[in-house]
């Protein structure tokens, strides 16, 4: 009885005014997604405390229900189906975020562990001497395939309260359309979980724990599922058959893991064929950056000095021009490091700071130099380096320092600084409260771009 107790009093801790406010404000307030309302964040605290009320009182009738999320469509290259996101309003993102918060005290062990705990783990692994072998399952449309049955046998053991499970059916029921249609006509969806969400990850999560639990609790194997990335690490001529039961289990589930064939992303094969993990390549007892990534990191490099070019030809004075010339060295160097933002490392090479050997880096800060001579900005802008920016991240986590932005610690001075590169003198006459929300609001969008070169990395 504990646990539904839990749940019971986790609900209504988590659906308070207070709580609900303090989302609104610290979560939701500065981000920049529309939902298919149309209503900016910021202008819901127009009417917030009506909002609030209606979330209360429809959350605790177990009566609440989601707009329509806004579809977004990310490509993933031409061989592949796009991946749907789905957009919800902004308040349903207060609900949704105060869900989350809820389901992460009721199931602790459900939070996803950071790619580069996983990584380091599997080097552990492979110097280890126990396995010769590896198998990856892929699992095929893995968010849009989850069975609304295997959350409901997963969850409802735990979570008894009909309003919790009521809110949890509504989130995940509700479905995702493009903006042009809107609603009209469009059924509820029957499967999946909605990709994009708070609560996405940690509800795939929560399915599939018990299957995770009985194969890492298996002594002989080396086991890590990371979202739809399989990876087993197994003895001499073990891996295939521990793999074969766990393809068995997870169709049991109603999921569709890709079967070992010729063509397949499904694989076994020996330790000492090179490897791809979570965007890392592991080969020869090395652990690397795969060569798609690097390329997707240059690439959104050369996307920034393409931009500047454009700003250059249209700047209508020195003024105009010192400022792309600023911005461009902001933009490119908050790459090159990566930030403190939300008091957690963010970034390309944090991301990435398990490998074991820095000669990528090396090649990739060549590649830096090489553009800022293409666009002639070698003596106009000073970039930072990948390798010094590697190191600084060894030294520890503590954010102090100077190489690595810290935007969590910026005062306002600095924060009137960095703004007035963005949108020019306008910065140096606006109100403190302004510059609190412009930095908020240009900051968050700057970092959302750092992620986007890690989001595909696996």
């Amino acid at each position: 009885m504990g646990d539904q107790l839990s749940a019971a009093r986790s609900f209504k801790k988590h659906f308070t005014r207070r709580n609900l406010l303090e989302i609104y404000t610290n979560k939701i307030k500065s981000s920049g997604a529309i939902g298919l309302d149309r209503t900016r964040p910021t202008h819901l605290e127009n009417r917030l405390n009506d909002e609030l009320d209606l979330i209360i009182r429809k959350v605790h009738q177990g009566s609440y229900r989601f707009t329509a999320y806004k579809e977004k469509l990310i490509l993933k290259g031409a061989d592949s189906q796009p991946r749907q996101i789905s957009i919800p309003t902004a308040r349903d993102r207060i609900v949704l975020r105060a869900l989350c918060l809820c389901l992460t005290e009721i199931y602790p062990s459900a939070k996803l562990s950071l790619p580069q705990e996983v990584i380091n783990n599997l080097k552990t692994g492979m110097t280890s001497g126990k396995y010769a072998e590896y198998a990856k399952i892929d699992l095929k449309n893995f968010y849009p395939s989850i069975p609304h049955c295997l959350i409901k046998t997963t969850l409802w053991k735990t979570i008894r309260k009909p309003e919790l499970r009521n809110l949890i059916m509504a989130a995940i029921t509700t479905p995702t359309v493009p903006e042009s249609k809107g609603k009209k006509d469009t059924p509820d969806s029957t499967i999946g979980v909605p990709q994009g969400l708070s609560i996405s990850n940690l509800l795939a999560e929560i399915a599939l724990k018990n299957i995770d639990a009985a194969f890492m609790a298996c002594p002989s194997i080396w086991y890590k599922r990371y979202v739809d990335d399989i990876l087993i690490l197994a003895p001499e001529g073990q891996a295939k058959t521990v793999a074969n039961e766990l393809i068995a289990s997870l169709k049991n589930l109603g999921l569709s893991p890709h079967d070992f064939g010729p063509d397949s992303k499904s694989k076994v094969a020996s330790l000492t064929q090179p490897f791809g993990f979570l965007g890392y390549q592991i080969a020869s007892g090395q652990v690397l950056v795969r060569q798609e990534s690097i390329l997707r990191f240059e690439s959104s490099l050369a996307k920034i000095f393409t931009a500047y070019r454009h700003k250059v030809a249209t700047a209508r004075s020195h003024k105009d021009l010192q400022r792309a010339r600023a911005y461009c060295e902001w933009k490119v160097n908050l790459r090159i490091t990566g930030c403190y933002f939300g008091y957690k490392r963010r970034g390309w090479v944090s991301y990435f700071s398990q490998i074991t050997s820095t000669a990528q880096l090396r090649s990739i800060d060549h590649t830096i130099r090489k553009l800022t001579q293409r666009f002639v900005l070698q003596d106009h802008i000073k970039t930072k380096s990948l390798i010094k920016t590697f190191y600084e991240l060894k030294r520890g986590k503590t954010g102090r320092h100077t190489y690595i932005p810290n935007l969590d610690d910026c005062d306002i001075h600095q924060k009137r600084a960095l703004l007035a590169i963005w949108i020019g003198d306008e910065a140096k006459s606006l109100p403190e409260h302004r510059i609190e929300h412009l930095f908020l609001v240009k900051v968050a969008k700057a970092v959302q771009e750092l992620e986007v070169d890690i989001a595909n990395a696996s």
